[in-house]
């Protein structure tokens, strides 16, 4: 949550590589994120916790994304960085699906 609130200009480098390069940190963090707690997840007793933690995931790019200009004076609102986000969270969950379903048993 920390890197949702700081100063992008902290972390990322001065001088963009290519063209639209914090969209893909967006797209990486929550194909991250979607995976660990899609994990997470699998490891509960919970009937369709895949698609809980699907859901939980999703809201929670969304709300962080909409927040982010009230809560920090460094942030502001972007609709692509909200559209990377879901797309992160997409790609993560269906990675644990297939992984669920190919791996044999997870401990």
């Amino acid at each position: 949550m920390y890197i949702s609130f700081a100063d992008a200009d902290s972390y990322l480098p001065e001088k963009a590589f290519f063209k639209n390069q914090d969209k893909v940190f967006h797209l990486l963090i929550y194909i991250f994120l979607a995976i660990i707690w899609g994990l997470y997840a699998l490891k509960s007793r919970v009937k369709k916790r895949l698609w809980i933690s699907f859901i939980i995931t999703f809201i929670f790019g969304i709300i962080l994304e909409s927040i982010q200009e009230i809560v920090s004076p460094f942030r502001t609102y972007d609709t692509m960085d909200l559209i990377a986000n879901c797309l992160g969270v997409i790609i993560g969950t269906v990675i644990v699906h297939y992984y669920m379903k190919y791996k044999v048993k997870i401990n």
